[in-house]
């Protein structure tokens, strides 16, 4: 599933804009970008591009992340997905849950620390 000129494709599927764009200017260099500002948007993306990768936004205007990521996983259940969130309280509740998931990002973080866990989640 990997993207062009071998590059891995990543999906972000992320509300705020400013958010996106930083997403989109700083990971363009490593990866194939693709971002989304919706749930639906999300879905639509990986539907059609298959990304190797999702870095996921719990917290969307049309969407539960939570929901999405069940429906990435029923299709992809090998799929890293890294969740980012405003909440840290909501990690427990994802352990609790039983929600796998390769990294979890508490906003702000830096884009330095979402590298990290991108690469170490694709090995």
């Amino acid at each position: 599933m990997t993207g062009t000129a071998g590059r891995p494709r990543v999906l972000f599927v992320e509300d705020e804009a400013g958010l996106r764009q930083a997403y989109e200017r700083y990971f363009q260099r490593h990866f194939e970008v693709l971002v989304a500002e919706t749930g639906r948007d999300g879905r639509r993306l990986f539907d059609a591009h298959g990304p190797d990768l999702v870095v996921l936004d719990l917290k969307l205007p049309d969407a539960d992340g939570l929901d999405l990521l069940r429906g990435f996983r029923s299709v992809r259940p090998d799929l890293p997905v890294i969740i980012t969130t405003s909440y840290a309280s909501q990690q427990p509740v994802l352990a609790m849950l039983g929600v796998q998931h390769q990294g979890y990002l508490v906003k702000p973080f830096s884009l330095g620390e979402l590298e990290a866990q991108i690469r170490a989640a694709l090995g």
